[in-house]
């Protein structure tokens, strides 16, 4: 009776926690994007709200996609983006007024806003740290390295940007000068 009684207590919180969690954190809707209204994946990782733009959004992913391999390396896995031309689709996705999000290595969204391959590449870069790194090592490591390393590899041509983040860029780039391209990821993996 306990079993019996352990394995259904099991079987909803399986089924009911992650139904919360979609309605819940809105990011994590990037790992099924067509469950919400108006959004369709009509390439393998390219969704978008506005089928007329999808040669725009898959440009910029191609772009991205090259200019961050270039700078952190080959991705793992070929990321999902979600491309929003409204702000309905990108608060359906918990955006905000951000430009874009990386949601560990889940999957990005793109605020119309973002539109811009470096933001594309900012948070590609951020997709490649939770690749390499870990989703947990990129919430707990330094913002400097984090967000330093999105904003320097990224191609960001605002300069400069505000504090914080300004800081973070020099203070990574400081520490990046003196990193062989080959080891960024085992030196990564190792500031505290």
């Amino acid at each position: 009776m306990k079993l019996k009684t352990l394995l259904i207590g099991s079987a909803i919180t399986m089924v009911i926690v992650p139904m919360v969690a979609w309605f819940l954190v809105k990011p994590l809707r990037v790992i099924f994007p067509t469950l919400m209204p108006g959004v369709e994946c009509p390439r393998a990782n390219v969704c978008t709200d506005d089928i007329a733009r999808l040669d725009e959004a898959q440009k910029l992913y191609e772009e991205g996609y090259a200019k961050t391999v270039t700078v952190v390396g080959a991705f793992q896995d070929a990321p999902r983006m979600v491309f929003c031309t409204t702000q309905a689709c990108s608060d359906a996705f918990g955006l905000g007024q951000r430009a874009a999000e990386a949601i560990g290595n889940l999957g990005l969204v793109i605020a119309s806003r973002g539109w811009k391959q470096f933001y594309i590449a900012h948070e590609l870069i951020h997709y490649r740290q939770a690749e390499s790194l870990g989703n947990l090592a990129v919430a707990t490591k330094p913002k400097w390295l984090i967000e330093g390393m999105a904003y320097a590899l990224s191609g960001d041509p605002r300069r400069p940007l505000g504090t914080p983040f300004e800081q973070w860029r020099s203070q990574f780039e400081a520490w990046h000068a003196h990193i062989a391209p080959n080891e960024l990821w085992r030196a990564a993996s190792e500031v505290r």
